[in-house]
């Protein structure tokens, strides 16, 4: 099974080294599948290599994670206040969150640009788009309400200004959404045309085999504009390391990387 999604998705599991909740999501795909006679594991991969609609559905379950705001906080420590200040006296800033999984991602990005221009040029331009593979998730994330608990890591500054409370939840302001855009599109078909000056997939890279992560990360990097950065979680940067790119060491153990001329 972990073969054909990743024949066919990238999606690069290997069995006898899954994560508990991997093979929790694999029980309940085989326990909804109708099996053919003798209903044995054999006839599971029959039928899904028979069902290509299904098999994508999988190959979504696996790679849709969970997720919450500020999620690893040192990462967004230094991007708040070593990046994003760079960029900060533009007139136009762009940015995305590619494999948002349920929009927590994209939104905490879209908080530390609105901080950082309101600091530096309130009147400039900037754009944060959330991409996701899963329709499920991105209902969740253009709803912009979450379990309350999902903000704990949020800074309480972040949280007063773009957060409001609903009972035990909590919903991104109206204003924040005015300027983030989700789109429905895998990574394995790069972003949305254009060029950015960062680029977040984080946790995103882990789920794919060497040859769709090669590809994957090729895409990512060839969107960057000329001084745009890529910042994948900090389990992922000796992968990209070990692929020949360069990265550039911002804070403590944060690392980020830039296209090539030739990439873009």
């Amino acid at each position: 099974m972990l073969t054909l999604i990743e024949q066919r998705h990238g999606v690069g599991m290997r069995a006898g080294h899954l994560p508990s909740w991997v093979e929790v999501r694999l029980d309940r795909v085989l326990d909804g599948l109708e099996l053919t006679a003798g209903g044995d594991l054999q006839s599971a991969v029959e039928q899904l290599a028979q069902e290509p609609a299904r098999l994508t559905d999988l190959a979504e379950i696996l790679r849709v994670g969970e997720t919450c705001f500020y999620r690893d906080p040192p990462s967004w420590d230094a991007l708040r206040e070593v990046a994003l200040p760079r960029w900060a006296g533009r007139e136009r800033i762009r940015a995305v969150s590619a494999g948002c999984s349920t929009g927590e991602e994209a939104w905490t990005l879209a908080m530390l640009l609105d901080e950082a221009c309101r600091r530096r040029t309130p009147n400039g331009e900037w754009r944060v788009v959330g991409q996701e593979r899963s329709e499920a998730a991105l209902v969740t994330a253009r709803e912009g309400l979450y379990p309350a608990a999902g903000a704990r890591h949020l800074p309480g500054s972040l949280r007063a200004r773009y957060l409001t409370e609903e009972g035990d939840a909590v919903r991104v302001v109206a204003t924040l959404g005015e300027r983030v855009t989700f789109v429905h599109r895998d990574v394995m078909q790069g972003l949305p045309p254009g060029r950015y000056e960062l680029v977040v997939c984080k946790n995103v890279l882990i789920y794919f085999g060497a040859e769709a992560g090669r590809r994957a990360v090729d895409l990512l990097l060839r969107s960057l504009a000329d001084d745009g950065v890529l910042l994948v979680a900090r389990s992922e940067v000796p992968r990209l390391r070990a692929m020949g790119h360069r990265g550039e060491e911002i804070a403590g153990g944060v690392t980020v990387f830039r296209g090539t001329a030739a990439e873009r």
